[in-house]
């Protein structure tokens, strides 16, 4: 019921309803996906690491899923591979912050990346992990799974870095949610997260 706002005539309705889907897409873009700019910019690995990965996770509260994103670069900031991947929501966001460092460990084993450094905005689980410390029962178990498969890395090592720069991780997360339960791509991005790349890297 609208009162006192203009009305469409009936034989507009349709031409006016196809376009909704477009200008949904385009205000979601807009409000979950544009990049900000920033001072701070991603830093490639340095020369005692060939790899960076970053990993980051979402979850919404009205969503029975959680999502995880990774990408693995080089010291010439080029994109070896990435991920977007769904999974069911776990009970508490440190287990997902637990479960999306545990599956960034397992991709770069799966690629065959085995000198890097992981790096994350996941303040709980990188600081337990750089600094050898126990965290909460709760996580205790996939911690036990993320030091077991760290062993098998030559070389590693942990940073945090603000959530702001980790934005190629974090879309890769948020993409997950509209897509296919798993997605990979070698050395090569979706082109809605190319963007993220280039704000990185304004001379990509």
């Amino acid at each position: 019921m609208r009162c006192n706002e203009p009305c469409l005539p009936l034989g507009k309705i349709m031409d006016s309803t196809a376009s909704l889907p477009t200008e949904f897409q385009k205000h979601y873009s807009q409000a979950v996906c544009a990049p900000r700019p920033r001072d701070v910019k991603w830093k490639p690995p340095t020369e005692a690491m060939i790899w960076k990965t970053n990993f980051d996770r979402a979850m919404f509260l009205e969503s029975d899923q959680a999502e995880i994103g990774v990408v693995v670069r080089n010291q010439a900031s080029q994109v070896m591979a990435a991920l977007s991947e769904r999974i069911q929501k776990p009970n508490s966001a440190e287990i997902l912050e637990a479960l999306a460092t545990r599956r960034a460990i397992q991709f770069s084993l799966e690629l065959g990346f085995k000198q890097s450094v992981f790096e994350g905005d996941l303040e709980f689980i990188i600081k337990a992990l750089d600094n050898e410390v126990f965290p909460s029962p709760s996580v205790g178990h996939i911690v036990k799974d993320i030091w077991s498969m760290s062993g098998l890395l030559q070389t590693k090592s942990f940073s945090y870095v603000r959530r702001q720069d980790n934005s190629v991780a974090h879309a890769l997360a948020q993409r997950a949610r509209f897509s296919f339960p798993v997605l990979v791509w070698m050395e090569d991005v979706p082109p809605d997260i190319l963007r993220f790349v280039s704000t990185d890297f304004p001379s990509f």
